[in-house]
């Protein structure tokens, strides 16, 4: 697909990480098409090479009325509405919305119930004004109602800078969360993963790391990686997990719509709760025991950085916009 776009990014005042997949993405896709040129509104330190993208208020408010869309990035209580308004071009502003419902909140059945009658004002809430003005609407969680279009975290490069193919994967289970706090379930995963491991020798990391390299460089050498969301269904692990060729088991996964195939894959195990957890985990065992074979699984990997990584992501949007400009 050739992207012969102008795209203003209005960037928050804070980071965020879909704002993160997204500039990896476009840097990704400018490499490939000369054609594909964006500007951002401000400055934040995502650890991307994006000074050179970066122009004075004047000149992006000139750049983004003259662009060919727009793209307004979400972050908590950082989103720059008060530049979108002064831009004043809705008709194509594309809204990017980043949040998640934090903590416990997205297993409270009544906060579900708000957010899906848009009453919801809190974190994670839709953003009903922006639902109503701007042209499409991106969101990183459920519920994707009213139009609004999922857009998850994707295999950014950074998950990719460590990864070597020919590395030998001598830890089974990779363990390691941001926070155990919230769900629960990470804390209680955690504790009987390291009892099973104990009692059938297998091999596992749970420690936190000093660095970033150190942390993917044990992902790396992982066969299979532990993925639980915390404050959203969605989670970067989840994504660092299949970004580095290994096994997933995962909590029941809740990204896109229930119908959909998008992570059909066979290197995915899901578990609803500790009893299933229990039952996947011995289910994996069987398959490292006697079924592992690191250059099966190479296809199905290159197809999932293929279909999700930050470019991909991207892709979608830009697809997306082609389809209602026409």
């Amino acid at each position: 697909m050739d992207f012969n776009h102008k795209i203003a990014i209005i960037n928050p005042q804070s980071a965020d990480g879909l704002a993160r997949t997204i500039f990896d993405g476009l840097l990704g896709l400018q490499k490939e098409d000369e054609n594909l040129e964006f500007f951002l509104s401000s400055e934040f330190n995502y650890i991307l090479p994006l000074k050179k993208y970066i122009l004075s208020r004047e000149e992006f408010i000139k750049f983004a009325r003259q662009s060919d869309f727009i793209f307004l990035i979400w972050s908590k209580d950082h989103t720059d509405f008060k530049l979108a308004e002064e831009i004043n071009q809705w008709q194509k502003a594309i809204f990017i919305d980043g949040s998640e419902l934090g903590k416990n909140n997205r297993f409270d059945v009544s906060i579900q119930k708000d957010v899906l009658e848009l009453k919801y004002k809190k974190q994670g809430a839709i953003n009903k004004e922006m639902l109503e003005k701007c042209a499409l609407y991106f969101r990183r969680e459920k519920p994707y109602i009213n139009g609004i279009i999922p857009l998850p975290f994707g295999i950014e490069s950074i998950y990719l800078s460590r990864y070597k193919k020919d590395i030998k994967k001598d830890i089974d289970f990779h363990c390691v969360f941001g926070q155990d706090k919230y769900p629960p379930l990470r804390k209680y995963v955690a504790e009987i993963l390291v009892d099973f491991c104990q009692k059938n020798n297998f091999t596992y990391h749970i420690e936190k790391t000093k660095t970033r390299e150190e942390f993917y460089d044990l992902l790396n050498r992982s066969k299979v990686g532990i993925s639980i969301g915390g404050g959203g269904f969605d989670s970067m692990r989840f994504w660092e997990i299949l970004g580095n060729n290994c096994l997933l088991l995962t909590e029941k996964i809740d990204i896109y719509q229930p119908d959909s195939d998008r992570l059909n894959y066979k290197c995915i195990y899901e578990f609803s709760n500790l009893y299933d957890f229990q039952s996947q985990l011995e289910k994996v065992s069987e398959f490292l025991r006697n079924e592992y074979n690191q250059e099966k699984l190479d296809e199905e990997y290159q197809k999932i950085l293929t279909e999700h990584s930050s470019k991909a992501r991207v892709r979608e949007v830009l697809g997306r916009v082609e389809k209602i400009r026409k």
